[in-house]
Protein backbone atom coordinates (compact mmCIF):
# COMPACT_ATOMS: atom_id res chain seq x y z
CA UNK A 1 0.00 0.00 0.00
CA UNK A 2 1.36 3.25 -0.96
CA UNK A 3 1.71 6.30 2.12
CA UNK A 4 -2.46 6.75 2.87
CA UNK A 5 -2.88 11.04 2.10
CA UNK A 6 -4.26 12.91 4.85
CA UNK A 7 -7.18 13.04 2.91
CA UNK A 8 -7.96 9.68 2.41
CA UNK A 9 -7.08 9.04 6.54
CA UNK A 10 -10.22 11.73 7.45
CA UNK A 11 -12.25 9.46 4.75
CA UNK A 12 -11.18 5.97 6.98
CA UNK A 13 -12.11 7.87 9.62
CA UNK A 14 -15.41 8.94 8.05
CA UNK A 15 -15.96 5.89 7.13
CA UNK A 16 -15.71 4.24 10.67
CA UNK A 17 -18.20 7.24 11.81
CA UNK A 18 -20.64 6.86 9.33
CA UNK A 19 -21.01 3.39 10.11
CA UNK A 20 -21.21 4.09 14.08
CA UNK A 21 -24.68 6.41 13.23
CA UNK A 22 -25.79 3.04 11.48
CA UNK A 23 -25.12 0.90 14.36
CA UNK A 24 -26.53 3.47 16.56
CA UNK A 25 -29.54 4.03 14.62
CA UNK A 26 -29.09 7.63 13.51
CA UNK A 27 -28.97 6.60 9.89
CA UNK A 28 -30.89 4.77 7.81
CA UNK A 29 -29.58 1.56 5.73
CA UNK A 30 -29.73 3.12 2.16
CA UNK A 31 -28.51 6.58 3.35
CA UNK A 32 -25.40 3.98 4.53
CA UNK A 33 -25.23 2.50 1.66
CA UNK A 34 -24.91 5.60 -0.77
CA UNK A 35 -22.52 7.69 1.73
CA UNK A 36 -20.02 4.71 2.31
CA UNK A 37 -20.73 4.46 -1.93
CA UNK A 38 -19.93 7.84 -2.31
CA UNK A 39 -16.55 7.64 0.43
CA UNK A 40 -15.17 4.73 -1.42
CA UNK A 41 -15.47 6.64 -5.02
CA UNK A 42 -13.80 9.28 -3.06
CA UNK A 43 -10.34 7.51 -2.29
CA UNK A 44 -7.36 8.78 -3.99
CA UNK A 45 -4.52 7.00 -2.34
CA UNK A 46 -5.87 3.41 -1.57
CA UNK A 47 -4.95 0.34 -3.51
CA UNK A 48 -7.47 -0.74 -5.88
CA UNK A 49 -7.61 -4.45 -4.05
CA UNK A 50 -8.95 -2.57 -1.34
CA UNK A 51 -11.55 -0.50 -2.60
CA UNK A 52 -13.04 -3.63 -4.59
CA UNK A 53 -13.09 -5.15 -1.33
CA UNK A 54 -15.06 -2.46 0.11
CA UNK A 55 -17.59 -1.77 -2.77
CA UNK A 56 -18.33 -5.72 -2.83
CA UNK A 57 -19.25 -5.64 0.54
CA UNK A 58 -21.35 -2.56 0.71
CA UNK A 59 -23.35 -3.93 -2.59
CA UNK A 60 -24.07 -6.77 -0.45
CA UNK A 61 -25.75 -3.71 1.79
CA UNK A 62 -27.06 -2.32 -1.17
CA UNK A 63 -28.62 -5.42 -2.19
CA UNK A 64 -30.70 -6.18 1.26
CA UNK A 65 -31.57 -2.43 1.30
CA UNK A 66 -33.13 -2.92 -2.20
CA UNK A 67 -35.02 -6.46 -1.69
CA UNK A 68 -35.98 -4.70 2.30
CA UNK A 69 -37.48 -1.81 0.20
CA UNK A 70 -39.40 -4.30 -2.98
CA UNK A 71 -40.16 -7.16 -0.09
CA UNK A 72 -38.26 -9.90 -1.69
CA UNK A 73 -36.00 -9.90 1.39
CA UNK A 74 -38.45 -12.85 2.47
CA UNK A 75 -36.86 -14.75 0.10
CA UNK A 76 -33.35 -14.18 1.30
CA UNK A 77 -31.28 -17.02 1.16
CA UNK A 78 -30.88 -17.70 5.75
CA UNK A 79 -31.28 -14.70 7.80
CA UNK A 80 -30.95 -11.47 6.30
CA UNK A 81 -30.00 -9.85 9.73
CA UNK A 82 -27.02 -11.94 10.06
CA UNK A 83 -26.35 -11.27 6.60
CA UNK A 84 -26.03 -7.55 7.33
CA UNK A 85 -24.21 -7.78 10.78
CA UNK A 86 -21.46 -9.72 9.20
CA UNK A 87 -21.19 -7.44 6.22
CA UNK A 88 -20.95 -4.58 8.40
CA UNK A 89 -18.75 -5.72 10.53
CA UNK A 90 -16.44 -6.88 7.20
CA UNK A 91 -16.85 -3.45 6.25
CA UNK A 92 -15.37 -2.12 9.67
CA UNK A 93 -12.61 -4.39 9.65
CA UNK A 94 -11.71 -2.95 6.35
CA UNK A 95 -11.44 0.48 7.32
CA UNK A 96 -9.79 -0.28 10.45
CA UNK A 97 -6.72 -2.39 8.80
CA UNK A 98 -6.00 0.73 6.29
CA UNK A 99 -5.81 2.51 9.44
CA UNK A 100 -3.66 -0.17 11.41
CA UNK A 101 -0.86 -0.01 8.40
CA UNK A 102 -1.36 3.49 8.34
CA UNK A 103 -0.59 4.01 12.34
CA UNK A 104 2.09 1.31 12.45
CA UNK A 105 4.77 3.40 10.94
CA UNK A 106 5.66 7.28 10.73
CA UNK A 107 3.99 9.41 8.07
CA UNK A 108 7.20 11.65 7.32
CA UNK A 109 4.23 14.13 5.92
CA UNK A 110 3.31 15.07 9.36
CA UNK A 111 5.83 17.21 11.04
CA UNK A 112 3.80 17.74 14.41
CA UNK A 113 4.12 15.39 17.50
CA UNK A 114 1.71 15.02 20.10
CA UNK A 115 2.67 16.45 23.35
CA UNK A 116 2.71 14.15 26.66
CA UNK A 117 0.83 15.98 29.32
CA UNK A 118 1.16 11.95 31.65
CA UNK A 119 2.53 9.28 31.18
CA UNK A 120 -1.04 7.97 29.01
CA UNK A 121 -2.32 11.45 28.10
CA UNK A 122 -1.22 13.60 25.60
CA UNK A 123 -2.32 16.80 24.18
CA UNK A 124 -3.09 17.60 20.30
CA UNK A 125 -0.55 20.52 19.19
CA UNK A 126 -3.12 21.43 17.06
CA UNK A 127 -6.59 21.77 18.91
CA UNK A 128 -5.08 21.57 22.20
CA UNK A 129 -7.36 18.58 23.10
CA UNK A 130 -6.26 16.07 25.62
CA UNK A 131 -7.08 12.24 25.61
CA UNK A 132 -6.12 9.55 27.30
CA UNK A 133 -4.31 6.58 25.37
CA UNK A 134 -1.57 3.54 26.13
CA UNK A 135 -0.69 3.23 21.77
CA UNK A 136 3.12 2.77 21.59
CA UNK A 137 2.02 3.02 17.42
CA UNK A 138 3.99 5.27 15.61
CA UNK A 139 1.13 7.68 14.83
CA UNK A 140 -1.90 8.97 16.98
CA UNK A 141 -4.72 10.59 16.02
CA UNK A 142 -6.13 13.28 17.80
CA UNK A 143 -10.07 12.12 18.23
CA UNK A 144 -11.07 15.83 18.65
CA UNK A 145 -9.62 17.69 15.20
CA UNK A 146 -8.73 13.77 13.56
CA UNK A 147 -5.07 15.46 13.40
CA UNK A 148 -2.57 12.15 12.84
CA UNK A 149 0.24 13.28 14.78
CA UNK A 150 3.35 11.35 15.79
CA UNK A 151 3.67 9.08 18.72
CA UNK A 152 6.43 10.59 21.33
CA UNK A 153 6.38 7.02 23.15
CA UNK A 154 7.06 5.47 20.18
CA UNK A 155 10.05 7.84 19.29
CA UNK A 156 11.54 7.76 23.15
CA UNK A 157 11.11 3.74 22.47
CA UNK A 158 13.00 3.87 19.35
CA UNK A 159 15.62 6.16 20.77
CA UNK A 160 15.91 3.60 23.37
CA UNK A 161 15.90 0.99 20.77
CA UNK A 162 18.58 2.24 18.93
CA UNK A 163 21.43 2.79 21.86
Amino acid sequence: MSALSNYDLRQMLLIENTISMFENHSLSLSDLVHKLNGISNALESVDNDWKDHFRIENNILEIINDSIEDGSISRWEGDYKISLLKTIEKLKNLASSILEKYLTVSDSNILETAIVEDPNWFICPKCHDAWESNSLKAMIICPNCESALHNPHKSRIQLRLEE
